[in-house]
């Protein structure tokens, strides 16, 4: 098997760090404060970049009396609610470091695991976090263990048990992607992402809702990035179903992908707008 091509050493770079925000109003100021303090920590060129998607509640007028407190934090706002694939779509156009994270602007995730995910970085093109919040069912986890005492005394392959359960239907939609989009991440609905940002410039984002997670892997798959195995990051679940429109962006991704201009603008030069 031929060595993988190192990538550039990138942990240390300046980072984009977006949070995608849809009636956040409870615990808006909590966790960008939050993010912030963890960011100052990390002692390096930084800007926040938080999408406010068409909220109803008070969440843009929090964000905004929080960027006059914050300077390195940014506010766009879209008139109404489009989806979090139109939301990171907005803030890829605007992020300027050579780093960039994305994840919610609630508490599904903590900005201590960031930490984790820059670890990663310098070895792939995007590091992917892996929800943990619940325990693999026993009946499950002892049945992995003789699947995976199979397949290494028969075929010599040794498989690491998955990490906790994320729910029949997550694992089910994930062996879905496994065998339309190749992919053998075990989350691949986690929105906890930290990526180089230059690989967007293959990857315009075309979906408009949460099959923007699966978007971004499937085409990164594709186009040979380099993708870790997953690191495990705190999840706390909220319950925000958004299948349909799931269904209707992901056919859209697999009859129609779009990767971009034939060729690419030169370094330097302004790139193309994105789709609306």
């Amino acid at each position: 098997m031929p060595e993988l091509t190192p990538l550039p050493p990138i942990a240390g770079q300046p980072i984009s760090v977006v949070l995608l925000a849809h009636d956040e109003e409870p615990h808006l100021e909590a966790v960008v404060t939050e993010w912030a303090a963890l960011l100052e920590g990390l002692k390096r060129d930084y800007e926040m970049l938080l999408v406010d998607d068409g909220s109803a509640d008070r969440t843009g007028a929090l964000a905004e009396a929080l960027a006059a407190r914050l300077p390195r934090l940014h506010v766009l706002r879209h008139p109404a609610h489009r989806g979090r694939g139109a939301a990171l779509r907005t803030a890829l156009a605007a992020a300027t470091k050579p780093l960039l994270f994305y994840t919610t602007a609630d508490r599904q995730y903590q900005p201590a695991d960031l930490k984790r995910l820059l670890a990663e970085i310098d070895k792939v093109h995007l590091v992917s976090g892996f929800r943990l919040w619940r325990p693999v069912p026993a009946p499950l986890r002892w049945l992995g263990r003789g699947w995976r005492l199979i397949l290494r005394v028969f075929l010599g392959l040794g498989l690491e048990p998955l990490p906790g359960w994320l729910g029949g239907r997550e694992h089910l939609y994930r062996a879905l992607c496994r065998a339309v989009f190749a992919l053998r991440l075990q989350d691949v609905n986690c929105a906890y992402r930290l990526c180089r940002r230059d690989i967007f410039a293959r990857i315009p984002i075309q979906s408009d809702g949460d099959f923007v997670h699966t978007e971004v892997l499937a085409k990164a798959n594709f186009l040979g990035c380099y993708l870790n195995d997953e690191v495990t990051v705190a999840y706390r679940p909220r319950e925000r179903d958004a299948r349909g429109r799931m269904w209707k962006d992901g056919y859209r991704v697999f009859a129609r992908p779009d990767f971009g201009p034939p060729v690419l603008p030169a370094e330097g030069q302004a790139q193309p707008a994105p789709p609306a």
